[in-house]
């Protein structure tokens, strides 16, 4: 059983992140290089759902030689192997996510995979487009939102268990070859050991350009995937107010929770008041 991992490589959402003024992009100088963390949840799923020796996981990234860290993190992590696809000829400045959804379609067909996984989101983008976008290039089932997978004993369909909203659960029957989607947090992503980082480190990384693949520099032309028109940034958070003690009555609760106090009014001659006010303050040491 043949399963292609598709890897996306992002800035460390947990850095300083900040907008440059003049075109509203992300400002990533100083940002760190990670795996997206959805696809390494998606990674430890499939390693851990399936017994060891019955798939071969192949990591695949569309980018330069700077992504080969994130293939490399992912061998370390458990996947088999790593390719790299690219093309400087064509590819050389930025590229939108249907030429992504394009190039991997073909590779995957090339290469010939049985399941495809990949991150339900980027932290970039967050659109989910990837794997939906994948499944209709290639016309195989779908399924999103992945928490569990189960492989039948014929080896021909999964068993998953979908997330749904208020906590519902859905379990699917899937027939392979399929693409599934995992969300971040589905699965434990372990660490990994130093030995499994070292090997990682020495393994050689084949690089696909577009011949190999069978595509042309007309295959890739950017098509209608959207334009970034601008930003705006959200409104703050308001903060929570604490809920009301369930001991006090409805008076209190509109009055803040504070409780009665009470007190002396003394209306007497201004002499005779004065006199009671000095004896109060008096008897209670504050004179």
């Amino acid at each position: 059983m043949r399963i292609a991992l598709c890897v996306k490589q992002v800035f460390d959402a947990t850095g300083p992140l900040s907008l440059m003024e003049e075109t509203e992009s992300l400002d990533n100088m100083g940002l760190v290089p990670v795996v997206n963390p959805a696809d390494l949840a998606a990674l430890a799923m499939v390693k851990q759902a399936l017994p060891p020796g019955l798939a071969k996981v192949t990591a695949i990234n569309i980018g330069p030689k700077s992504a080969e860290q994130a293939l490399r993190a992912c061998v370390a992590l458990g996947a088999d192997e790593a390719v790299r696809i690219w093309d400087s000829s064509v590819m050389a400045g930025k590229f939108g996510v249907d030429i992504i959804v394009r190039v991997l379609a073909a590779a995957i067909s090339t290469l010939g995979f049985d399941l495809i996984v990949c991150g339900s989101k980027g932290l970039c983008g967050a659109s989910g487009y990837v794997g939906p976008a994948l499944a209709e290039h290639l016309d195989f089932a779908q399924v999103c939102s992945v928490s569990n997978l189960e492989i039948s004993p014929q080896r021909d369909a999964l068993t998953l268990h979908r997330r749904l909203d208020r906590g519902d659960r859905e379990i699917v029957v899937c027939k392979l070859p399929a693409v599934i989607t995992v969300d971040k947090g589905s699965a434990e992503v372990s660490y990994a050991s130093l030995s499994d980082l070292l090997a990682s480190e020495r393994i050689e990384i084949p690089v696909m350009d577009f011949a190999s693949i069978g595509l042309k520099s007309s295959d890739v032309k950017p098509g209608s995937s959207g334009r970034f028109m601008h930003y705006i940034p959200p409104r703050p958070r308001t903060k929570k107010s604490p809920l009301p003690d369930p001991s006090l009555n409805p008076l209190q609760i509109i009055s803040g929770g504070a409780a009665k106090k009470s007190s002396n009014l003394v209306e007497k001659e201004p002499n005779k008041a004065a006199a009671e006010i000095v004896r109060f303050l008096e008897s209670n040491g504050i004179l």
